[in-house]
């Protein structure tokens, strides 16, 4: 039996995208014949809080649905100073070296990236332990940080590409979730020729919870007579929800609009929201994964929102491929891919990106649009031809195997 060791910053019980992606990529993996242990920290993202149960500077060894567990210390810090996520970051990177006996004990790693922190700690990890690791990057960094405006010294800049270099010339072999960040990817020096595109996909099954509409509005004390506007992911800078805020007061008549997440953001728009009077506009804290296709069963529009700029227009964010899971026609306030996939399968809605008066106008247009669910069929098709978990983890087995072999 192949044996892999995943080493992530992002791990259930924490509730997240990232975190669903990865406990189901683990859980595919198994099934393909995968020995699978986890390397990951404290339990602490993204509000830098240590749930009961855990000390942020013991390591555990536990079990998650069978697998196993190697937590390790991390400095918990939350909130959106850019200083804190990096002591977080940096923390835990520097523990990880400590997988290095576990590494020796597994044909090959699994390394996920953001942090960068944490790709250089891979590298460093897999040459001691003489295996080969492929690293999976979910966003490029230090390109994401700069672009939203951290990194502005000159000096830190040069160390954070030096860091990126150092991890990719170790890859094995680098996987990423876009065409775009392929082409990116394949131009930096030490990736060119290894990058693998591997998309960001959802275990479709989860997204048909057995229940109508108008029964999943009951479970989710929900309207069940008002459009239905679902947000369900990370509210911080990169989404770019300050927008939603006046878009929400301009179409406060058609629709009730909700935001299921957690991020540097929330609690200042939740405020702004309270503020304003917007009663359309609910906020919800991180729903258990479970919920989800239930919150999602329950709208008539899922909504996506990035900010503008080339690096946004690379993404492909992991709520818009759940939204189109769930049948459900999908509003997109963004440029590029995004935009692209659901104009091209005819599966939703395209707005300008922080844009209100855009956004508003958009979701008038859904409300109004008697072939709304046509088209959240139309996306659901797409999902499953291309996105579908299962497809898109035998892929990256096959992978693995590869680079274990070789």
């Amino acid at each position: 039996m192949r044996s892999v060791l995943l080493v992530t910053h992002y791990y259930p019980p924490e509730v997240g995208a990232a975190q669903t992606r990865l406990s189901e990529t683990v859980r595919e993996l198994r099934a393909l014949g995968w020995r699978v242990t986890v390397v990951a920290p404290i339990p602490h993202y993204p509000l830098g809080v240590v749930p009961p149960g855990y000390r942020w500077w013991r390591p555990v060894r536990e079990k998650i649905d069978g697998v196993p567990v190697v937590r390790l210390p991390v400095l918990a810090r939350g909130g959106d100073r850019f200083l804190n996520r990096i002591a977080s970051q940096a923390s835990f990177a520097l523990a990880s070296a400590a997988a290095g006996a576990l590494a020796r004990r597994h044909d090959v790693m699994l390394v996920e990236s953001p942090p960068l922190f944490l790709a250089g700690a891979g590298r460093v990890v897999a040459t001691l332990a003489r295996r080969p690791y492929v690293l999976h990057v979910a966003d490029p960094w230090p390109d994401f940080p700069i672009a939203m405006g951290y990194l502005n010294n000159d000096v830190a800049r040069r160390l954070a590409y030096a860091l990126e270099r150092f991890a990719y010339r170790g890859a094995a072999a680098i996987t990423t979730v876009t065409p775009p960040l392929v082409a990116m990817l394949d131009a930096k020096p030490g990736a060119h020729g290894k990058v693998t595109y591997l998309p960001n996909a959802v275990d479709i099954a989860r997204f048909r919870p057995g229940i109508g509409r108008a029964e999943a509005r009951r479970r989710m004390r929900w309207e069940p007579d008002r459009l239905i506007v679902v947000y369900a992911g990370t509210v911080g800078k990169a989404q770019g929800l300050s927008t939603l805020i006046d878009a929400a007061r301009q179409v406060a008549d058609l629709a009730s609009i909700h935001v299921i997440g957690d991020g540097v953001e929330r609690d200042e728009l939740h405020a702004a929201a309270a503020d304003a009077g917007i009663r359309s506009l609910t906020f919800h804290r991180p729903m258990p994964r479970n919920l989800i296709p239930v919150a999602l069963a329950a709208a008539d529009v899922g909504l996506v929102m990035l900010r503008d700029g080339p690096l946004y227009e690379a993404s492909l964010p992991t709520k818009l491929v759940e939204a189109m899971a769930a049948g459900r026609a999908v509003v997109v306030a963004a440029r590029g891919l995004a935009a692209s996939i659901v104009e091209s399968a005819g599966a939703g809605y395209v707005a300008k990106p922080e844009d209100p008066d855009d956004l508003a106008r958009v979701i008038g247009v859904a409300a109004a649009d008697s072939g709304r669910d046509a088209r959240g069929d139309r996306g659901r098709a797409i999902v499953s031809a291309s996105y579908d978990r299962p497809l898109i983890v035998r892929r990256l087995s096959d992978l693995l195997e590869r680079v274990a072999a070789g």
